[in-house]
């Protein structure tokens, strides 16, 4: 066995190590992630020094040590390698490295091996820039340090010789780290998008695969992967140059970075120091763009065995989801007059309303503080989610436990916003949830740090939903058995659903018990008459999914006469032989993707599903600054729909 002595690795804490919480007064909470303490102990058995680069804010040093050793972290690191500050820039990297020449002595014969593992392109380039290796992953780490291997974004299909066998198996082994997947439905091969060494993709393409190599060697070091979608050129047609691509990508100083193009979108490369709002497409529709994130709980939600992978993740939604499509019989009554009536009486057009002008800068959204915009690349967004933590503090008056779930993307930091309501004597957890960044990007010129983008609509309309069911569900009777609900409110969702994909990882990771994630994204918007909306829960990589998630819709769809007995009936996607198109393009999908059940609740944006459906009635201010108010009655009673069914979600 090689003897790796001479090599220092340096680890980030967040989205490498473990998952981070921020309580009040700025505690901490560390949850390592699978496999992270085993491949700690391999690199220390093969003499590796370990160390961290982390950047923990105004959290004090004793209290991140502190939440290193409860974590069960802290002993497998050098206490004099774990070094703390931003990692903006290569200073903090050419510091570490000087550090390490003054404590650390290697054997003449060799020099001297530095190696930074994060989840972060932008500070893998930092790092890279000063001479340190780089891995993007953990699993990544040993190899590197072995074999010097470059690595690959690949496209991995799977024959349909090898669909009912443990191919999921044969990737682990071969060291591959899935961000994607894809496929898998109505006679179209499962594709797995992924991180992997040559010698790995090799090995595949001996085993039956096929493997397409994309980008250049090494590019996943200091490169994101995005799925950019391009609407208009979808809606020209075939043979029709009306596509974005020739615009942002036809130059040769740009060209390389579009690794292919599929029916989902342009799989794109996107550089350290380069943002993804770069490439906002012309007619750009909900959820033009996806990052693709190294997961490897992906492998464990396409399991073949959908009964296993239900066992393995969400036992405690066995009557929920294992229950008749016509979910009303299940679970018959539905609501009590006392429930109804709270629901009515809490979550009203006033309060939506209020919330709305909150937070898109109508009203302030505390004494003379106003949030203008909630872009992540504004100031504001650090206000919205410290409004947001008191706003809930204040609705769950020490009964709802508040925190920030903290994530790095484009080498910043950012919070979801997290508040849970503990359990009554059910297992399983219920997540209410929206996003709570805006965009204006449509507007021509727009810039992101000091425009306006009050994104009254996309999503102040479900933060407000979010706020108001927290209100209703806090107003029933505590003597109710009921499972953990979390109100969450992610992030960066119009970067590429950047907080969720963090979010949901990690709950994969930690193997949280979700039985329900009910999604509401744009749900104020109502012009046309008809007052039509949409519930989607369409997932093609895997039909187990789907259907518990269809589930989900059929629930709150059921419960709109007792609490919403003015709205219609929804738009349920997808139909028949049809595909949902809203798969992928907002949160839920972040939980799909992990095997989670999850629906999207929404105003009528997209076309169909049926060819007797209205005609969608999509907001013309959407992704624009104009987007400053909401039809708070229509937003309300979508909004209690979703609050009755995360209600009898968490109490059967």
């Amino acid at each position: 066995m090689p003897d790796l002595s001479n090599c220092v690795v340096f680890f980030d804490i967040g989205d490498t190590l473990a998952s981070v919480r921020i309580g009040q007064n700025n505690s901490i909470e560390l949850t390592p992630f699978p496999n992270v303490i085993d491949v700690l102990k391999k690199l220390r058995t093969q003499g590796v020094k370990l160390g961290i680069i982390s950047n923990r804010g105004d959290i004090p040093e004793q209290t991140v040590n502190k939440a290193l050793i409860r974590a069960g972290l802290f002993e497998h690191f050098e206490r004099q390698l774990i070094i703390y500050g931003p990692k903006d820039s290569p200073l903090i990297f050419e510091q570490t490295a000087a550090r390490v020449r003054q404590l650390i002595t290697v054997p003449a014969s060799l020099s001297t091996v530095l190696m930074f593992a994060g989840e972060d392109a932008t500070e893998r380039a930092h790092a890279r820039s000063v001479n340190y290796l780089v891995a993007p992953h953990p699993n990544h780490v040993l190899k590197i340090l072995l074999n010097r291997v470059p690595l690959r974004f690949l496209r991995i299909r799977v024959p349909d010789s090898v669909r009912e066998q443990s191919w999921q198996q044969l990737l682990k082994k071969e060291s591959v780290v899935p961000m994607h997947i894809s496929g898998g439905a109505n006679g179209v091969a499962t594709e797995v998008y992924a991180i992997a060494d040559a010698a790995s993709a090799a090995k595949l393409d001996d085993l039956g695969f096929w493997v397409d190599r994309l980008g250049a060697e090494d590019e996943p070091l200091t490169s994101d992967l995005y799925i950019l979608r391009d609407d208009r050129q979808r809606e020209t047609g075939f043979n029709d140059p009306g596509g974005n691509s020739f615009d942002f990508f036809s130059e040769s100083s740009s060209a390389g970075r579009v690794l292919t193009s599929t029916s989902e979108g342009l799989f794109v490369s996107i550089p350290a120091g380069r943002s993804v709002e770069s490439f906002h497409f012309a007619a750009a529709r909900h959820g033009h763009n996806l990052k693709l994130m190294p997961s490897p709980t992906l492998l464990e939600s396409m399991n073949v065995n959908e009964n296993e992978r239900l066992s393995a993740t969400v036992s405690a939604a066995e009557t929920l989801l294992a229950g008749p499509d016509v979910v009303a019989e299940a679970f018959a009554p539905m609501l009590t007059d006392s429930q109804r009536a709270t629901f009515i009486q809490t979550i009203t057009e006033n309060a939506i309303k209020q919330d709305v002008e909150r937070y898109s800068g109508v009203r302030p959204v505390q004494n003379n503080t106003r949030v203008t915009s909630r872009h992540i690349h504004h100031p504001s967004n650090a206000t919205a989610v410290s409004a947001l933590v008191r706003d809930l503090t204040q609705i769950g008056n020490s009964r709802l436990s508040v925190r920030t779930h903290r994530f790095t993307h484009e080498g910043r930091t950012y919070n979801n916003v997290e508040a849970i309501l503990p359990a009554a004597g059910m297992p399983g957890v219920i997540l209410v949830t929206a996003h709570m960044d805006s965009t204006g990007s449509r507007q021509p010129g727009f810039r992101a740090s000091t425009d306006d983008a009050p994104g009254a609509d996309d999503d102040a309309s479900g933060v407000a939903a979010v706020l108001s069911i927290a209100r209703a569900l806090l107003a029933m009777p505590v003597s109710i058995n009921r499972r953990e609900v979390r109100f969450v409110l992610f992030n960066a969702e119009e970067h590429g659903l950047i907080g969720s994909r963090a979010y949901a990882r990690e709950q994969a990771l930690t193997n949280a018990k979700i039985v329900a994630v009910f999604q509401m994204d744009m749900i104020g918007f109502d012009q046309n008459p008809g007052r039509s909306f949409e519930l989607h829960y369409g997932f093609t990589p895997a039909v187990g999914v789907q259907q518990r998630s269809g589930k989900l819709a059929k629930l709150i769809a059921s419960l709109i006469p007792e609490v919403s007995p003015a709205l219609p009936s929804p738009q349920l996607y997808p139909s028949t032989n049809q595909t949902d198109p809203a798969e992928s393009r907002s949160d839920h999908y972040s939980f799909q993707l992990e095997g989670y059940a999850a629906c999207l609740a929404s105003e009528d944006f997209f076309v169909g599903p049926n060819g007797n459906s209205p005609a969608p009635d999509p907001n013309p201010n959407y992704h624009l600054p104009a987007d400053k108010a909401v039809n708070p009655l229509y937003a309300a009673d979508i909004t209690r729909a979703v609050a009755a069914a995360a209600w009898i979600a968490s109490t059967r």
